[in-house]
């Protein structure tokens, strides 16, 4: 017989940790992280209490990894969208969020979740504040690029609008939740995206897509 190679173990480790990742967001979107038990993700993930311990050490460490689980629903990879096109960077993001919110419904309950752990919750409010923090650094580049290439208006305030674009996406989580009928994500963020482009770019916006 074979031996496991060490690609083939990494794989199993990777998709055991994947598999534990996704149990405990599971549980919070169902029952709250008041009520989230390290012994019921194990279940979840049909790996016993120890495995999940060799994964995540500590209750902490697992909520550390949901909090970024959340962040890369919101944060597309570099490169996504033309490099030289800093204005469809910015859609993609509103593109991917949109996605991603109407893909997964369970991400805007264990979003609320997580922010309001974090209000009282050290490693939450720690994981949080990071993630935040890069978000809206991409964003600013994104737009200090726009500027630079005069496809977004000269006189924006990159560091303001970063925390408009990505107060947005996360106020969008919660209107979708609220009213998910009744809010025009993609009109809103079309009306982001005019905010953000100089007059002469303004008419030539597409329609944002809703798909």
């Amino acid at each position: 017989m074979a031996r496991p190679t060490k690609q083939s173990n990494a794989s199993i480790a990777d998709r055991r940790r994947r598999d534990l990742l996704e149990a405990a967001f599971a549980l919070i979107a169902e029952k709250g992280l008041e009520g989230l038990r390290t012994r019921d993700i194990a279940a979840r993930a049909r790996v016993n209490i120890a495995t999940l311990h060799y994964y995540f050490a500590t209750k902490d460490a697992l909520l550390v990894a949901a909090v970024h689980h959340v962040r890369d629903a919101f944060m597309p990879p570099e490169g996504r969208a033309p490099a030289d096109d800093p204005h469809a960077t910015l859609r993609a993001h509103f593109a991917n969020a949109w996605r991603n919110l109407q893909a997964n419904p369970r991400l805007l309950t264990v979003l609320i979740e997580l922010t309001l752990r974090a209000r009282r919750d050290r490693a939450a409010r720690a994981a949080l504040r990071s993630i935040q923090g890069g978000w809206r650094g991409q964003v600013e580049t994104i737009l200090r690029r726009g500027i630079a290439s005069g496809r977004v208006r000269g006189d924006c305030d990159p560091k303001a609008g970063a925390v408009i674009v990505t107060s947005f996406i996360m106020g969008a989580a919660i209107q979708l939740g609220a009213q998910p009928r009744g809010f025009d994500f993609a009109a809103v963020a079309k009306e982001l995206e005019r905010w953000a482009a100089p007059q002469v770019i303004k008419q030539k916006l597409e329609p944002f897509p809703t798909r």
